[in-house]
C-alpha cells in the first residue's frame, strides 16, 4: 500500500499538474541549455586552435620540428640529418602549410589552411578508401566541400597569388571537422614557389601499438622542436579564460533557474504537507519522507537536464550563441560538430544535483512534520527564521557574508578566477539572506503607509500574505534580484569594455584615414600590399602614410601573444619592444625583460622589453615592435592597414579623391576614424553577443518564476480567495490582491538587484576580468538603464500578472468551497 501510494506521490502529481511541472523543468532546461551550448562552442573554439597546430589528422602524433620562418619554410635537407637520430617506430613526414583563400560572393572572401603532403607515404593517405585506384589531386575536408560546390561541380581557390582549378571529380572528400585542403607537397612547392622548402616536419608513431615514443632533440638554428604535450598545454592557455568566463556567467543562468525551481519545491511542499502526514500515519517514516521529497526532485532534474541537454545542442548546432576571439576563425568553428561526452554528462549532473539542492530545505522542513500537522489550521509561528537561526543571527551572517565575498572578489590574482568567483557567491547568499530578512520589515512599512489612505483592503491582504511566508516569496525575489543583477553588471561590463575600447582608439589610432582590405578583413589577415605603403611614402604632398600590422598568434616562450607593428615615436627605441601592462600582469613579460623571438630571416632574435604601456587589444597581451625592425627580421609582403595622416594644407576634397584613386587600383577600401571605430566595437560586439542572450535568458527564468510563485499563491489560497469572492469581491478587487503582491516582489527584485549589481560589477571588472585578461577596464554602469525602472516596474508586473489572473477568472467558488 506504501509502495503504491509513493509512486502516486511522485508521478500521480506530475499528471495532475502538468502546467506547474513543467515551467519548473523549462526553466532547468533553460538554464542547463545555456550551460551545455556555451561549453561546447568553447570546447569547439579550442579544438580549432589544437588542430590547426597539430594537422587535422593526428591520432599517431607526437611532435614536431617547425621552421623558424613559418612563411618562407626552410630547406628539407634537415630531414636526412633526422634519420639516424630516430628510434624504431617512428616516422617522419615532411608538411608545407599555407593559406588559401576562397570567394564566396563578391564581398565576402574566407581564407582556410592548405596543406602540402606526401599522399602515398603519410597518414593522410589512410582516409582514402581502399578500393581507390586512382590517388586523388586534393583531399577535402566535409565542410569545405560543402563550401565550394558549384553547379558545374568546378571552382576556384587563391593559392600563393595563383588560381588554382579545384575539380571535385579530381577531389576526395575527407568526413572530418574543420576546413582544410590536402595536396601533394611538391606540386603546393611548385605553385608557391618554394621547392624543397617545408614549414614543418611531424613525428608519428605505428599504430602497432608501439609506446616507446621519446626522441633525442635535435638542435639546429633553423628549427624548433614541439612535443604534442607543449602543444595542446598552449591551446589551452590561448582560450582558458575564454572558457572560464563563459563557464562563469553560463553557471550564473542555471543559479537563476535553481532559485526558480527552489521556490516552485517551496509551494510543492506547502501544497503537500497534509500528505506527508498521511504518510507518517499509514507507517512510513520522516527519513522516507525526506528521501521521497528529494526522489521528486531529481525526477524533475533528471527530465529537466535532459531537455536542457537537448536544446544546449541544438543551440549550439545552429550557432545561436557564438564564441568570437581574436584566435579562433568562425568560418572553422562553425565546422565543428563533434560533442564530447564529458560536458553532456557535467550539463546532466548540474541539472540533478542543482535540483536537489534546490529543494534540501524543503526536504529539510519534512522531517520536522508530525501526524498532528493534518488537524492543525496553520503551522505555529516560530521564533527561528531558517535552519533554526534567529532574524538577527541571519542578518549579522548576510552581512559578513558580502563583506567576505568583495574581499575575495577584488584580490589581485593573475589568472586565478576562482577567487572571483567564489567572492561573488558569497555576494549572492549574502543578498538572498537579506531580502528573506527585509520582506517582513517591508511589508510593515507600507501597512502603515496603507493605513494612512484610502486603498483597497485586497492589497492589505495579499501583502499580509507575502508576510506570513517571506521563506517562499524571498525565493521569488531573490530569481528576479538575481536576474536584474545579471543583466546590470553585464551591461557594467559591456559598456565598460565599449568605453575602454573606443578610449584606446582615439589615442592608439589618431590617423584620419586609413586603407583596408575589406574582403580580408573577417579572415584576420593582412591583405594591404607593402609595396603600397613604399610608394606612398614618397609622396607627401597630400599625406603622410604609416605602417599597420597585426599577427593574432606570435609566439613568445611556447605562448600566443598579438604583435602590433607599427611607427614607434621618439624616445622609444626602434630596436626594442613595448609590452602591454597586461602582459607583464600575466605572464611577467615586463620592462626590462630580455625575450627571444623566432624570426623570419635571422632565425633566433633576443630582444629586450623597454617599455610598458595600457593596450586595450589583446586578452593575451600585446607586443609592439618599430616597422623597421619588423622589416630586418620579418618577410613582409602585407600589411593590416596603412593609417593615414593628412595634410592639413590640402582640402578635404582632394584627400578623399586621391584615396579613392588608390583604394580603387588595388582594391581597398578607405575609412575615417569613425568608420574604423565601428569596426572595432562590431568585433567587440560579436564576442559578447553570448552575453545579450545570457540576458535575455535571465529575464525569461525570472519571468516565469514570478508566474509560477503567483499561480501556486492562486492555487494555495484558492479557498481564502473563493471565500472572498462569495462575500463580495469583484474582479478587479482580486486582480488588485494578485497585483499587489506582483508589484512587491518585482520592486524588491529590481532593487535588491540594482544593489547587488553596484557590488558585483566592481567585483567583475576590477577583480575577475582584471585577473583573467589583465587590463584595468574604465567603469561603467549604466544609470541610464536603472532611471527607467520606475517607469518600467509597473507595467512589467502588469503583464506579469495576466496568466494568473487567467487562472484566476477561471475559478469556480462551488468548486473551491466544497469540503470532501
Amino acid at each position: 500500500m506504501k509502495n503504491i501510494y509513493y509512486y502516486y506521490f511522485i508521478f500521480g502529481y506530475f499528471k495532475d499538474h502538468i502546467s506547474r511541472i513543467g515551467l519548473s523543468m523549462f526553466g532547468i532546461s533553460l538554464g542547463i541549455a545555456l550551460f551545455v551550448s556555451t561549453q561546447i562552442n568553447a570546447w569547439r573554439a579550442e579544438q580549432t586552435v589544437i588542430d590547426q597546430m597539430i594537422g587535422y589528422s593526428s591520432e599517431n602524433f607526437i611532435g614536431r620540428y617547425v621552421a623558424n620562418d613559418q612563411n618562407r619554410g626552410a630547406p628539407d635537407h634537415f630531414i636526412k640529418i633526422l634519420v639516424p637520430s630516430l628510434p624504431e617506430g617512428i616516422n617522419l613526414e615532411p608538411e608545407l602549410q599555407t593559406k588559401g583563400t576562397l570567394n564566396l560572393s563578391k564581398d565576402k572572401i574566407f581564407s582556410f589552411p592548405i596543406i602540402g603532403s606526401d599522399l602515398l607515404l603519410s597518414g593522410t593517405n589512410q582516409k582514402i578508401e581502399k578500393n581507390r585506384k586512382v590517388i586523388p589531386k586534393f583531399l577535402i575536408s566535409q565542410a569545405l566541400a560543402d563550401k565550394i560546390q558549384t553547379q558545374s561541380g568546378v571552382s576556384s581557390i587563391s593559392l600563393c597569388e595563383n588560381k588554382i582549378k579545384l575539380d571535385m571529380e579530381e577531389s576526395y572528400i575527407l568526413p572530418q571537422d574543420g576546413l582544410f585542403l590536402v595536396m601533394d607537397i611538391a606540386r603546393l612547392q611548385s605553385i608557391c614557389n618554394k621547392n624543397n622548402h617545408i614549414t614543418s616536419i611531424w613525428l608519428t608513431k605505428d599504430g602497432e601499438g608501439n609506446t616507446n615514443t621519446s626522441i633525442e632533440i635535435t638542435k639546429s638554428n633553423e628549427w624548433i622542436y614541439e612535443s604534442k604535450e607543449e602543444l595542446i598545454e598552449r591551446s589551452g592557455l590561448a582560450l582558458s579564460s575564454l572558457k572560464i568566463n563563459l563557464m562563469i556567467v553560463s553557471l550564473v543562468s542555471v543559479l537563476i533557474s535553481f532559485f526558480m525551481v527552489s521556490n516552485m519545491f517551496t509551494g510543492l511542499y506547502l501544497s503537500r504537507k497534509n500528505e506527508f502526514g498521511i504518510l507518517l500515519s499509514i507507517g512510513s517514516s520522516r527519513t522516507n519522507n525526506f528521501i521521497l521529497f528529494l526522489t521528486q526532485a531529481s525526477v524533475i532534474g533528471f527530465f529537466g537536464g535532459l531537455i536542457g541537454i537537448f536544446l544546449g545542442i541544438l543551440i549550439a548546432n545552429t550557432n545561436l550563441l557564438t564564441t568570437a576571439n581574436t584566435i579562433t576563425d568562425s568560418n572553422q568553428l562553425q565546422t565543428y560538430r563533434n560533442i564530447p561526452f564529458s560536458i553532456i554528462m557535467t550539463g546532466f549532473g548540474i541539472s540533478i544535483l542543482g535540483s536537489i539542492l534546490a529543494s534540501i530545505y524543503n526536504s529539510y522542513k519534512t522531517l520536522q512534520i508530525l501526524p498532528i500537522d493534518l488537524i492543525r489550521e496553520r503551522e505555529p509561528q516560530k521564533k527561528n527564521f531558517v535552519f533554526g537561526l534567529t532574524e538577527t543571527k541571519l542578518f549579522y551572517l548576510s552581512i559578513l557574508s558580502i563583506t567576505i565575498g568583495a574581499t575575495l572578489g577584488l584580490l589581485k590574482l593573475a589568472k586565478q578566477m576562482v577567487p572571483g568567483m567564489i567572492g561573488i557567491g558569497f555576494v549572492i547568499i549574502g543578498f538572498v539572506l537579506f531580502i528573506f530578512l527585509t520582506i517582513p520589515f517591508f511589508v510593515k512599512v507600507l501597512e502603515k503607509l496603507i493605513s494612512n489612505f484610502q486603498f483597497s483592503p485586497s492589497i492589505k491582504i495579499g501583502l499580509k500574505e507575502i508576510e506570513k511566508e517571506p521563506w517562499k516569496f524571498g525565493l521569488t525575489a531573490s530569481t528576479i534580484m538575481l536576474s536584474t543583477s545579471l543583466v546590470l553588471t553585464l551591461t557594467s561590463l559591456t559598456d565598460s569594455y565599449e568605453k575602454s575600447l573606443v578610449q584606446w582608439v582615439n589615442e592608439e589610432n589618431k590617423s584620419d584615414y586609413s586603407l583596408i582590405n575589406e574582403k580580408k578583413l573577417n579572415t584576420g589577415e593582412p591583405g594591404v600590399p607593402a609595396e603600397l605603403f613604399e610608394s606612398m611614402t614618397k609622396n607627401q604632398n597630400l599625406f603622410t602614410a604609416e605602417p599597420f600590422y597585426v599577427d593574432s598568434k606570435f609566439i613568445v616562450n611556447g605562448r600566443y601573444y598579438t604583435l602590433h607593428v607599427l611607427n614607434l615615436n621618439k624616445p622609444y627605441d626602434k630596436n626594442q619592444l613595448i609590452a602591454s601592462k597586461n602582459l607583464c600582469f600575466l605572464d611577467q613579460i615586463c620592462k626590462g625583460e630580455i625575450i627571444t623571438i623566432n624570426t623570419d630571416l635571422n632565425s633566433q632574435v633576443k630582444i629586450r622589453i623597454q617599455d610598458e604601456r595600457e593596450h586595450f587589444f589583446s586578452e593575451r597581451g600585446t607586443i609592439m615592435m618599430d616597422y623597421s625592425f619588423f622589416r630586418k627580421n620579418f618577410n613582409v609582403r602585407f600589411l593590416s592597414s596603412i593609417r593615414i595622416f593628412k595634410n592639413k594644407n590640402i582640402t578635404e576634397k582632394e584627400i578623399t579623391e586621391s584615396l579613392q584613386k588608390i583604394a580603387e587600383e588595388n582594391d581597398l577600401k578607405y575609412i575615417n576614424l569613425t568608420e574604423l571605430k565601428k569596426i572595432y566595437l562590431k568585433g567587440m560586439n560579436q564576442v559578447f553577443s553570448i552575453l545579450d542572450t545570457l540576458k535575455i535568458s535571465a529575464l525569461i527564468i525570472s519571468i516565469l518564476a514570478l508566474s509560477t510563485s503567483l499561480v501556486y499563491f492562486i492555487k494555495e489560497k484558492s479557498q481564502l480567495i473563493a471565500g472572498l469572492r462569495a462575500i463580495g469581491m469583484d474582479s478587479f478587487q482580486t486582480f488588485q490582491l494578485v497585483y499587489s503582491q506582483a508589484l512587491f516582489l518585482v520592486t524588491l527584485g529590481i532593487f535588491s538587484g540594482i544593489l547587488n549589481s553596484a557590488i558585483l560589477s566592481p567585483l567583475v571588472i576590477f577583480g575577475i576580468n582584471r585577473n583573467a585578461f589583465g587590463w584595468i577596464l574604465h567603469f561603467q554602469y549604466p544609470f541610464h538603464f536603472v532611471v527607467k525602472l520606475p517607469i518600467l516596474i509597473p507595467l512589467i508586473t502588469f503583464l506579469i500578472c495576466l496568466i494568473p489572473f487567467y487562472f484566476l477568472q477561471r475559478m469556480k467558488i462551488s468548486k473551491e468551497l466544497k469540503y470532501e
